[in-house]
């Protein structure tokens, strides 16, 4: 009986552990910066000189104009994948995938900090399912 306590308890631990809080309001300011700046990526990707940057010049270049923007997204992980003339963008916090956007629509396309899961910090949106011309 013991052991199926300890256990229980471990089990319980476990779980939540591996699920960080993160707070509504927080995560949606955050997702509108990674929105604007996906956007502004996206232009950037369709319309400036962008052959032989690295991803972060890329977007440093996109958000040259507002900085700022980029600064609130410091503490994070950003990453960028060029999908076609179309830029995805994802944000995360160490290993946990908090949302991801492509930059060619004006909808927020996917949050996952309501339910954070390690091991997730990779594009998995496809931007062509989203990006319609």
């Amino acid at each position: 009986m013991k052991l199926l306590i300890k256990l229980s308890l471990l089990i319980l631990l476990t779980a939540c552990s591996a699920q960080a809080e993160y707070s509504d309001e927080a995560m949606y300011d955050l997702a509108s910066i990674l929105k604007d700046v996906a956007q502004a990526v996206d232009g950037e990707v369709k319309f400036g000189e962008i052959h032989n940057l690295a991803d972060e010049q890329i977007i440093a270049n996109a958000m040259s104009s507002a900085p700022d923007k980029l600064a609130k997204l410091s503490e994070y992980q950003v990453v960028l994948e060029i999908q076609g003339d179309n830029a995805v963008m994802l944000l995360c916090d160490g290993d946990v995938a908090l949302m991801e956007d492509a930059g060619c629509n004006a909808a927020f396309d996917n949050g996952y900090w309501h339910q954070p899961k390690h091991n997730t910090c990779k594009i998995s949106l496809n931007a062509s399912s989203v990006c319609t011309e």
